[in-house]
């Protein structure tokens, strides 16, 4: 694929090919920014410094770490890590017998927070004794990521996901955040990792569990499987390996074998005892609230009252605010689209943008007056009614979520997002025909690409190909009338 940025063409190929990082789309932007800063930095032209990257490491090193994306919170996917402390850990335990401890590896680990997350949850089921039945290891590319693992601090925003209680009895509070205590700290050990690189060092290797979860979309499919196979040299025999609950089926690569436990999903290094190998269900829950819709008319949509024209100083915040929600960088982007409302109340993309970033901070309430603002202003925008669906399906009210996404198919037909979520709500009614219907859609929309959805502001983190895949799965998988559900 061609840069948009003709600039980046030679640079994009290096970084691939040293590191895996695959550079497309809204990257591009991240990329750019990146080099300017260096080559700023350094004092030479862009030609001086392709060759100074090339042969000096450690320039290399400082380009990646402005250029990987740093999104993490503390106990994201809990689901998985209730497995992994209540089944996971007790098995292991026992197969171990107390020789060894247990290891335990977050592969794009970031700044920590998965490592310190599976750390205390174990430190609550076992105390004390946590420390010497378990080993944690986290690795990562980012070096300035691990500097701030190490140190442990963190803002409130790392805790978006935690138990209550938790800040309370395993940090610090302090003016800045958070400290994470000495004793979680000494659990863990950190190393910067290159997973294409190389061969691994003693101390990354022989891991019972490893969790690389919610990194391989940073990586073309060749490259996924290549780390694939890198992780299996390291696990034990009997090791397991666990991605984020929406990445999972679409890496079962034939590295490994993929088994379904209580309904969620892993990869093992050897065969299964049991052939109760599945590879076609899979649930995305994103971190959104719920809202009620209102009664909609059924007249077609007309277009939106034309907005004011902006001016270019107006524009400015808007714009980076636009880039650094799509970055999740969502600390440094509130400051802006409050700057862009404070000038423009109803500018629509600022409020959908604040609304998408104040749920991904489960500031609930601020976010459902934000997107009902939107409709307020355009009783057919389609990126409010597809937030409201998703916050209804978030809070398990699915003829709610069920109503917003046939608002946004009614309007938007080859809205394959809206369509998706309408498949997996009917399945998981039980309404196989409704759902078989919705899922063929979504396969027939994205045959020949990526269509127009009608969403225009929102950021949408479905990987098309990755939904495709799944939602063919589920065909094969889901009965006809009159059949039997089929297994595995």
């Amino acid at each position: 694929m061609t840069p948009v940025n003709p600039e980046l063409a030679l640079f994009i190929p290096l970084i691939k090919e040293r590191c895996g990082l695959l550079i497309k789309g809204n990257n591009e932007e991240t990329l750019a920014r990146a080099l300017n800063e260096r080559i700023g930095a350094l004092g030479i032209n862009r030609a001086a410094y392709l060759a100074h990257l090339t042969a000096n490491p450690a320039e290399f090193q400082e380009l990646v770490n402005l250029i990987t994306i740093n999104e993490t919170y503390f106990f994201r996917e809990p689901d998985q890590i209730s497995l992994f402390v209540n089944k996971m850990a007790p098995d292991f335990l026992v197969l171990r017998a107390g020789r060894t401890p247990v290891r335990v590896l977050c592969a794009g680990c970031s700044s920590g927070e998965e490592p310190y997350s599976l750390a205390m949850a174990l430190a609550d089921k076992y105390g004390e004794a946590a420390s010497k039945l378990f080993a944690f290891t986290g690795v990562d590319i980012d070096s300035k990521a691990l500097a701030k693992a190490r140190a442990g601090h963190y803002t409130r925003f790392s805790f978006r996901g935690v138990p209550a209680g938790t800040p309370e009895r395993y940090f610090d509070k302090q003016h800045s955040g958070y400290a994470l205590k000495a004793y979680v700290k000494n659990l863990v050990e950190f190393h910067v990792l290159n997973l294409l690189e190389g061969t691994f060092p003693p101390s990354v290797r022989d891991f019972d569990i490893i969790f690389f979860r919610n990194v391989s979309i940073y990586f073309d499919l060749p490259t996924r499987k290549v780390i694939q196979g890198r992780l299996a040299s390291i696990m034990k025999d009997d090791g397991v390996l666990f991605l984020g609950a929406t990445e999972t089926l679409a890496n079962n690569l034939g590295v490994l074998s993929l088994v379904e436990d209580s309904g969620l999903y892993y990869f093992v290094k050897k065969e299964p005892a049991t052939k109760e190998t599945a590879v076609l269900s899979a649930s995305t829950e994103p971190p959104v609230a719920s809202a009620t819709p209102p009664a909609a008319s059924l007249d077609p949509p007309v277009a939106s009252p034309e907005r004011p024209a902006h001016t270019a100083e107006a524009s400015a915040p808007l714009e980076a605010a636009r880039r650094l929600t799509r970055e999740k960088r969502y600390d440094e982007a509130i400051p802006l689209l409050d700057q862009t409302l404070a000038v423009r109340p109803q500018d629509t993309e600022a409020l959908l943008l604040k609304a998408h970033v104040l749920l991904n901070r489960k500031d609930f309430s601020a976010a459902e007056q934000m997107t009902h603002a939107v409709l307020q202003i355009d009783a057919w925008s389609a990126d409010a009614q597809f937030l409201l669906g998703l916050a209804a399906r978030w809070r398990k009210h699915p003829e709610e979520a069920i109503s917003w996404f046939k608002q946004v198919v009614y309007a938007h037909p080859a809205c394959w997002p809206a369509h998706y979520y309408l498949a997996d709500l009917y399945r998981n009614n039980g309404e196989t025909e409704l759902a078989r219907r919705s899922y063929r859609v979504v396969v027939q929309l994205l045959a020949g690409g990526a269509p127009d959805t009608g969403i225009s502001h929102v950021p949408l983190d479905l990987p098309p190909e990755d939904i495709r895949f799944l939602c063919e799965h589920q065909l094969a998988r889901l009965p006809r009338a009159g059949e039997p559900a089929k297994r595995g």
